[in-house]
């Protein structure tokens, strides 16, 4: 391992995925934070895995749809969302998006002990697409206010608090750590699977995004 000089750049993603979001995409890093150039955020990404904050892997994954906004916003008091209609939503924009090869980013234990995260086990390989959509939810969220990814919480460290509840990718908090806004990411989720997160959050009475 080398040492580093960390930018804010650098920061920002290392606690992201500390905290908040579990993988971050080559790719994606590349369009969010280095105007597209995939050289130099695969330079800058590769002396961050030399410096052993991250690991690097190839790994296959579908490439995401156009991620934009939430394909369902709900409050309480509003009207449920019909489970059958969002998933086929969901499902539609799947299509023939086949597995290819994608180079990923995990956060190496350094990391996430540095930023006060919480040790997770290894991400699965089948949920790398989902995973990756949560990033870029993340992503949307950070572009829109520092402020709202900063109370952003994502599911490890919400895990301990959600026991006996439906786990949700992530949540927006209060000072209190009380969730305040939960966080979906709906992948290609069937109707059985939509239900139980829209019924989880409505009998709890917690407003939700569901991307």
């Amino acid at each position: 391992m080398t040492s580093l000089r960390l930018r804010q750049r650098d920061m920002v993603l290392l606690e992201a995925l500390a905290l908040r979001v579990r993988v971050l995409g080559q790719r994606q890093a590349a369009d969010a934070f280095w105007s597209g150039h995939i050289a130099n955020t695969r330079r800058r990404l590769l002396q961050l895995v030399e410096a052993g904050m991250l690991s690097r892997a190839i790994v296959p994954a579908q490439p995401l749809p156009e991620i934009i906004q939430p394909i369902v916003r709900w409050q309480p008091g509003q009207p449920m969302p019909d489970a059958n209609q969002v998933a086929f939503q969901l499902q539609q924009r799947w299509r023939f998006r086949s597995l290819r090869p994608t180079v990923v980013y995990f956060p190496t234990e350094k990391t996430i002990l540095q930023f006060g995260g919480r040790i997770r086990s290894q991400t699965k390989s089948t949920q790398i697409t989902h995973d990756l959509g949560v990033t870029t939810t993340w992503i949307r969220y950070f572009q829109q206010s520092n402020q709202l990814t900063s109370v952003w919480v994502g599911e490890e460290i919400l895990a301990p608090t959600r026991i006996h509840q439906k786990l949700p990718d992530a949540a927006l908090v209060d000072q209190h750590g009380e969730p305040t806004l939960l966080i979906e990411f709906g992948g290609s989720y069937a109707a059985a699977r939509v239900a139980a997160f829209l019924d989880d959050a409505a009998f709890r009475q917690l407003p939700y995004h569901l991307w």
